[in-house]
């Protein structure tokens, strides 16, 4: 033992040559430009992730990772090491990292030494249990990289076994990872490695497993990669080895297919072009990140999880069970960009889950499989909201997709659903009952005690109207009446029960003696969103809303700062969301506010950069532009931040298949001359909505495909006092209605469409218009940005109100400053309104008023 002990640790540290140190060497293949690539410099401590289907790697910019085959754990804490020569002394990858580029196919990490650098490319494969890494080494000297990492093999909390081992593999060149009952497996290794690391037979040893690759001859590496290949799963070993062999035999494959996977994605959904280039590179990242959610179980099927993030020594890899709530917030994202076939599939897979009284679940462990999840575990149907939610998103799908046969298909199960919702009313009132139904808004704390939240109102509201259509498809036109007498008593309890006077805010909740819990926040958003109050009390809420009270520079407070119950790092009581943020900005552009909105969807797109690259967390801090250290980050409603408002609100695409219509109402910066969207998507049909604008004149062009038969339906935002001179289409003019709602002005009109192009041009006189400067929020920052509460006209004036820090001067974008003759409360300078906000307490925000003159 004492002569073996002396020989592993000789090969360690150089002091012996290892046996076929440059066998395993593949080809190096060329990675191809992508103009979706992030590049930065590295940061150690910061996640990222690289996932397919069946298969997660989620790690750290460091190198460190820990790998998943849905639904196993194989191993955590997988890191390199470098050995320079003879040196005894590890170069530790995580201290010498410089550089990360992500695209959707592949992250690389780049370790630079003064002799040495080394590429490390992450690539795992769409739907393959496994990943690859490929190494591109070049080094002035003989150079050994050690492979270490600690194997778990263990499913998902709340599942657990036992008895796992591992042992290096030298014909495989890989450690075998297995347990007792020969059911779940994993392969870690590499063609051109050697073993380091003995381990028991009858247990996982405490330390890390380790192997090495020694490259003597460095100039043989030129033009070739050292592969590292990671496969596991459920099933029988000889089938998780072939994974294994084939990976590490066509890598150059998978690369092609994850490219190839993720250009049709972005090439066959919704796509735009604006003149905010971080903007488009958000969106479509978006897409990726959504995509990266979708998993395909070996146990339960294919659905999408809500988020990812590394477990570290626990048994959840961040959000990553299927939970419904999130599946139907999402899936609004989806069916507005295209995304129909994972949309329906998403969908479809919740459905599997339903309680035989009717009620949609709220979560499923990936480790069902081992347990019995519903009947051990209390957390299966413990939120309320997803049941109406379910009817919504697939009433949304339906919307967009047209796809009858699938609402046909779930009719049964829709129904069942509809009837659960209709016994949670308690209190007769027309709405469902949290104490009934189940959790809505909040989960826990001191505002769960009460009779209906509004979120939980708003949600159940929208599946009566939903049902409506519903029920007519599924060709049950009694149910169809039915539903629209509980829509008309649901959406007066709303308006009844909901909206208070005294503070002009839709309440929070209220209790069983009928009195407002009259906590501001953000949850009666979604209700607004989807229309469901007056545009009075929508408009004086949302102005609420736009306030510091609840608005930072980087999203959405969960409740107001002035509240006794707030506190910034609370999930539930002060925190930032981003998925909250999507609600408020849907809103603020459902009701035409869009100088509110702007900051807010560029404030989340901007997320998209700062953390794990390509990902937006799950939330943030409420009085610091930073993430608590626990926030999960990749999570899916957090993407919703930005499609879901860009598209039904900045673009104001909205769609109904069914009745051929397409709505486009775009809500652009006063500033933007041009706007390209293609692949719009309506059932069968697809659209290209062209944008340019001048001085006097909006022009918008269409082409249409397989789109005989559809209406458009144009409602362009100008500026508030623009005045519309004439609409014109092909140089005729054609009728037209002006609207000025909110903080616009619009040209309102309904056209026939064909399978050629059209072109409408809108005339106007123009006016004053202001729009916000971009506020640059760094990490770590308190809140500072100007607040943009509420623009009127006064006659020839524009009013504006603001809120800002004391003492602080603010910068306002203006088009057309020729025609203002003077500001009160701000001057014009260079083409630009500057707000000096009066000085008051240091760090306090303001009100303020600005009076534009025209």
């Amino acid at each position: 033992m004492r002569k073996r002990f002396i020989i592993l640790i000789l090969i360690m540290i150089g002091g012996l040559p290892a046996l076929g140190a440059q066998e395993g060497l593949i080809p190096a293949f060329e990675v191809e430009a992508n103009d979706l690539l992030l590049h930065r410099t590295a940061r150690p401590g910061t996640p990222f992730d690289k996932v397919g289907r069946r298969f997660a790697v989620l790690g750290e910019e460091s190198g460190s990772f820990e790998a998943w085959a849905y639904p196993l754990k194989l191993i955590r804490e997988f890191t390199f090491s470098f050995f320079i020569g003879s040196s005894t002394r590890p170069i530790h990858a995580r201290d010498i990292v410089r550089y990360v580029d992500v695209t959707p196919e592949a992250t690389i990490l780049t370790y630079t030494f003064q002799s040495f650098t080394v590429k490390a490319m992450y690539i795992t494969p769409i739907r393959e249990p496994g990943a690859l890494i490929l190494l591109e080494i070049d080094s002035s000297v003989p150079l050994s990289v050690v492979c270490g990492f600690l194997p778990v093999l263990q499913p998902m909390w709340p599942a657990g076994i036992g008895g796992q081992f591992a042992y290096w593999n030298n014909e495989l060149k890989a450690y075998i990872i297995s347990e007792s009952s020969g059911k779940n497996h994993a392969l870690v290794g590499s063609p051109a490695a050697s073993g380091l690391s003995y381990t028991p037979a009858h247990m996982l040893s405490d330390s890390p497993s380790e192997f090495r690759i020694d490259i003597p001859e460095p100039a043989m590496l030129k033009g070739k990669y050292i592969p590292i290949g990671l496969a596991g799963g459920k099933g029988k070993r000889e089938d998780i080895q072939a994974v294994y062999t084939k990976l590490l035999q066509e890598p150059e494959k998978y690369y092609q297919e994850s490219r190839r996977h993720f250009q049709e994605l972005r090439s066959t959904t919704l796509r735009i072009q604006t003149p905010d280039v971080k903007l488009d590179l958000a969106y479509e990242w978006a897409k990726v990140a959504f995509d990266n959610l979708m998993v395909e179980h070996p146990d339960l099927g294919t659905g999408m999880v809500a988020g990812l993030g590394a477990s570290g020594t626990s048994g959840r890899p961040g959000f990553g069970w299927f939970f419904g709530g999130d599946t139907y917030i999402n899936s609004l994202s989806l069916s507005s960009y295209g995304a129909f076939d994972a949309a329906r599939t998403m969908l479809g897979f919740t459905r599997q889950w339903q309680r035989d009284d009717g009620k949609m679940a709220h979560e499923l462990s990936q480790a069902e499989g081992y347990i019995d999840w519903w009947g051990d575990y209390p957390y299966g149907y413990i939120h309320g909201d997803t049941s109406p939610y379910y009817i919504a998103a697939l009433y949304d799908y339906m919307r967009w997709s047209g796809d009858v046969e699938f609402i046909r298909e779930s009719w049964d199960s829709l129904k069942r659903a509809y009837d659960w919702c209709l016994t949670t009313d308690a209190n007769g009132d027309g709405l469902m009952d949290n104490r009934k139904a189940g959790l809505g808004a909040l989960e826990y704390g001191a505002l769960t005690g009460i009779a209906t939240d509004i979120y939980l109102g708003a949600v159940w509201v929208r599946a009566a109207y939903a049902m409506q259509e519903l029920a007519r498809i599924a060709g049950h036109i009694d149910y169809s009446d039915k539903a629209a007498k509980d829509y008309e008593r649901a959406h007066k309890a709303f308006e009844d029960r909901f909206w208070d006077e005294s503070s002009r805010f839709y309440a929070y909740a209220f209790n069983a003696e009928g009195e407002h819990v009259k906590e501001i926040s953000p949850w009666n958003a979604v209700g607004l969103m989807w229309g469901l109050g007056t545009p009075e009390h929508s408009r004086a809420s949302l102005e609420r809303f736009s306030s510091a009270e609840l608005i930072t520079d980087w999203g959405v407070r969960s409740i107001s700062i002035n509240s006794r119950y707030f506190q910034p790092l609370n999930y539930n009581y002060g925190a930032v969301w981003p998925f909250l943020t999507s609600w408020v900005t849907s809103a603020l552009y459902a009701h035409h506010m869009p100088l509110n909105a702007w900051p807010l969807l560029k404030a989340t797109a901007g997320h998209t950069f700062h953390h794990g690259l390509g990902t937006i967390t799950e939330v943030f801090s409420g009085t610091k532009h930073v993430w608590p250290q626990e926030a999960v980050a990749h999570q899916g409603f957090s993407t919703a931040a930005v499609t879901l408002p860009l598209i039904r609100g900045l673009l104001g695409l909205e769609a109904d298949a069914s009745a051929q219509t397409l709505t486009f109402a775009p809500h652009l910066p006063a500033h933007w001359k041009t706007l390209h969207v293609s692949q719009v998507k309506v059932g069968k049909a697809r659209f290209s909505l062209d944008c340019s604008r001048e001085i006097d004149s909006f022009r918008i062009d269409v082409t249409p495909q397989h789109a005989e038969g559809f209406r458009l339906r144009l409602e362009p935002a100008l500026g508030l006092g623009c005045e519309i001179k004439d609409v014109t289409l092909r140089g005729e003019s054609i009728a037209y209605e002006t609207r000025e709602l909110a903080q616009v002005t619009q040209a309102v009109c309904e056209l026939p469409l064909h399978d050629s192009p059209i072109s409408v041009i809108i005339s106007f006189e123009p006016s004053v218009e202001v729009f916000p400067v971009d506020h640059i929020s760094r990490i770590g920052e308190s809140n500072a940005g100007l607040k943009i509460l509420s623009l009127e006209k006064e006659d020839s004036s524009l009013r504006l109100e603001v809120e800002g820090l004391s003492g602080k001067t603010y910068t306002l974008g203006v088009l057309n400053p020729e025609l203002i003759s003077t500001v009160s409360g701000g001057e014009l300078r260079n083409g630009r309104i500057h707000v000096l906000i009066p000085e008051g307490k240091p760090g306090v925000f303001l009100r303020h008023t600005v009076i534009i003159h025209q």
